[in-house]
Parts: structure tokens; C-alpha cells; sequence
């Protein structure tokens, strides 16, 4: 029998090799594709309980994704920025409505249980072998830590406050306070600025929050567009 001709042997090799690899490649585009799918549905689930939260989670995961890049994360790492920021308050799946949805003002006990959100959604999420999962889940843990120690669940200060639960920090409040709530209007983005400029180094990162002013008109970007998509108009 004669020996087979190398370069049909190296071609039937190397297409083996492409099968293997585009396997490969496939399996993990679905993997990546059902950890987006359980993050959409986490979020969702949250839309039920409070009709203003669709579109903060929606801006929140963007406007994490456009700070990070300008912090100097990767495209990749912005990018899963995008898609576990918006896990950030999925603890209030959990929270009850009475205090949810109260329209007016949280007295003590009340701001009590909301605070437990925090834990809550870290603990919702835990243990998953998923790193978007487990990024979401510090995401989930750290967002409501603040700069001076001040914050919760942990009293966390300065870099012992994970970057992801800073970033988090930053575009969660700005969103949280130009949104229109039950007992408030919602607060004029140049306002909103000046109380985290004043907050700057207590609440908030100085260096994450400098850099989030210095995007402002990608932010503004994001909000003009989600504002049309979903047919508001002033």
C-alpha cells in the first residue's frame, strides 16, 4: 500500500484542527450567550416589582461600560462591565414592596431592610462558577461601600472597596437621582454633579468620579438614546 501524500495528510490535519477549534469557539459563544441570558432574566425579574428600574439597569450597565474604558480596562473588561453592572441591585427582588414601592420616604427600620438588598443580591449570586456571575456578585456586594468607610454592608474604605463596586457607585447615584421617583422629581444632571463634586473622596473614588465628569457628553449620549427608544418625551 502506498504511504499517503503529506500535504493531503497536513490538509485533512489542519481541517480537523478547524473543526475542533470552531467547536470550541461555538460552545463558548453559547455558554457566554446563557450567562447573558440569566443576567437578562435577573434584571427582568426586578422590572415586575419597580416599572422605573428597566431603564436604570439598562444605563447603568452603559454608562459602567464607557467609565471603565476611560479607566483603562479593556475592551473585554468594559464590556463584562456592561453586562454585570446592571445586577447591581437584584437583591430587591427580595425587598418588599411596602418598602420598595413606598411613595415617600423611608423611615429607619425601613431603610434597615433596604440596605439588605446589597447582601441579598451577593448572595443570589454566589458560589456560581460563571466570572460574569461572580463579578456580579461583588458588584452586587460593594456598590453601596463609600470612599470614607461610611457605607455598607461591609464599612469597606478607599482601594479595599474593590474598582468594579466603585464604578458601580458612581453611575448607580447619578442615574438613581435623575430619575423621577414616587416622592421626588428627578434632580437636573448639572445638579447632580455638584453634589457628587461635594461628595467627592467621601462618598465617592475622587479619581473614578473625576474621570466620569470628563465623559459627561458620552453620558448624556447614552441617556438621549434610551430616552428615545423607549418614546419619552419632556
Amino acid at each position: 500500500m502506498p504511504d499517503p501524500n503529506p500535504a493531503i495528510v497536513e490538509r485533512q490535519r489542519l481541517s480537523t484542527l478547524r473543526e475542533a477549534l470552531d467547536a470550541m469557539t461555538d460552545a463558548r459563544r453559547q455558554t457566554f450567550e446563557a450567562h447573558l441570558d440569566t443576567i437578562r432574566r435577573l434584571t427582568i425579574a426586578a422590572e415586575y416589582k419597580d416599572v422605573d428600574t428597566a431603564g436604570h439597569i439598562e444605563r447603568i450597565g452603559l454608562y459602567a461600560e464607557a467609565l471603565s474604558r476611560a479607566l483603562g480596562f479593556s475592551k473585554a473588561e468594559a464590556e463584562r462591565m456592561r453586562h454585570a453592572a446592571p445586577m447591581h441591585d437584584v437583591g430587591k427582588i427580595a425587598i418588599p414592596d411596602s418598602v420598595l414601592l413606598k411613595p415617600a420616604a423611608l423611615d429607619e427600620a425601613e431603610w434597615a431592610v433596604m440596605r439588605s438588598h446589597a447582601t441579598l443580591g451577593a448572595q443570589l449570586l454566589s458560589r456560581s462558577p460563571s466570572p460574569l456571575l461572580q463579578l456580579g456578585e461583588t458588584i452586587a456586594r460593594t456598590h453601596h461601600e463609600r470612599w470614607d468607610g461610611s457605607g455598607y454592608p461591609q464599612g469597606l474604605q478607599g482601594e479595599n472597596i474593590p474598582v468594579e463596586g466603585r464604578i458601580c457607585a458612581v453611575v448607580d447615584f447619578y442615574d438613581a437621582v435623575t430619575m423621577k421617583r414616587p416622592y421626588r422629581p428627578a434632580v437636573p444632571r448639572k445638579e447632580v454633579l455638584q453634589m457628587m463634586a461635594q461628595r467627592s473622596g467621601e462618598h465617592f473614588d475622587p479619581d473614578i468620579l473625576k474621570t466620569f465628569v470628563a465623559i459627561q457628553d458620552e453620558v448624556v449620549h447614552v441617556y438621549e438614546q434610551g430616552r428615545r427608544q423607549s418614546g419619552e418625551h419632556k
